[in-house]
Order: structure tokens, then sequence, then C-alpha cells
């Protein structure tokens, strides 16, 4: 079960819910099986508002704020890949583990190879603006002002795939 998720929820049933879906034809009507693809796109959309809700506090901070601007441009990111994950793949997790996975996003999203490269560097970035007291923002792989140009870019690519996949958002 996933920590925070009252049952009944369709991702306790089991670890992929595309999977369960796809296991469940034949098994259950077309209603049915349209109802849960319809649930996994209402969570698609709400994580992917959730990363636009971090990434919009980041822009708004003050520029002085580097260390909270890394930290929630990061996981702006980091939520709307977890939307694009869940729809192409069936992966969700709670688990902090799953930071580690940050790089796996489907290769039909537009520049998904320097996406890729660029969302480990700005986790990087996010650990260092997070965890080192001793940190300042030159040590950071990128300015803050590049991170909030590369988000809003990987928000603008998950967009596109989404909607190419008929997630109304």
């Amino acid at each position: 079960m996933h920590r925070g998720l009252r049952e009944p929820h369709l991702f306790n049933a089991g670890p992929n819910p595309l999977k369960l879906i796809n296991n469940l034809e034949g098994l259950i009507d077309q209603n049915a099986l349209t109802n849960l693809r319809k649930e996994i796109d209402r969570n698609v959309v709400l994580l992917f508002k959730l990363g636009i809700s971090h990434y919009q506090f980041a822009c708004a901070a003050e520029r002085t704020e580097w260390r909270h601007r890394i930290s929630r441009y990061y996981y702006g990111a980091y939520n709307v890949k977890r939307a694009v994950a869940l729809k192409n793949s069936g992966q969700f997790s709670t688990d902090s583990s799953d930071h580690k996975a940050i790089d796996q996003i489907p290769s039909e999203m537009t520049n998904a190879a320097a996406f890729r490269v660029r969302l480990v560097n700005l986790r990087d970035d996010r650990n260092l603006a997070d965890y080192s007291h001793l940190a300042v923002v030159g040590d950071l792989l990128s300015p803050p002002d590049d991170w909030e140009r590369f988000v809003h870019d990987f928000i603008e690519s998950a967009r596109q795939y989404l909607t190419s996949q008929q997630v109304q958002l």
C-alpha cells in the first residue's frame, strides 16, 4: 500500500496500475476498464498540476532564495516526470528511491536524451541546495535562471507528450 493513499485506491491494488488493467482485460467489462484508465489519467493530471505548482512557486521566489528555487524547480520537474511515467509505463512510487529514476522518461518525448542528462544534474543541484550547509550559489552545476528555463522546457515537452497520449491537461 502506498503511504498516504486511503483505500480504496487504484495504486493500492498493485505496483503498476497499467499492468493491473492489462491483466483484468477479459475478466471485467469494457466500461470498468475505461473507468480504471480514466482514474489513471485523473492521477496523471493531478501529478502534472503538482509539478506546475512547484515550478510556479520557484519562479515567484526571491532571487536571493536560490536554495528554495532550486529545490522547487527540481520538485516541479520530478512531479511532471512522475505524471509522464504513470501514463507511459504505469510506474508510480511514493518511495524516496524513486528519485533515482528522475531520468526515466520515454524516448518519444521531444529532446528526451538531453532532458535525461539535465534532470540528473538538477537532482544533484537540488541535493546540494537542500543538504549542503556550506554550498553557495556558484557551486551549482547551473544557475537558478538556467534551471527555470530548463524546467519550463521540460514541462512543455511533457505537456506535448501527455496531450499526444490523449490526456486532457
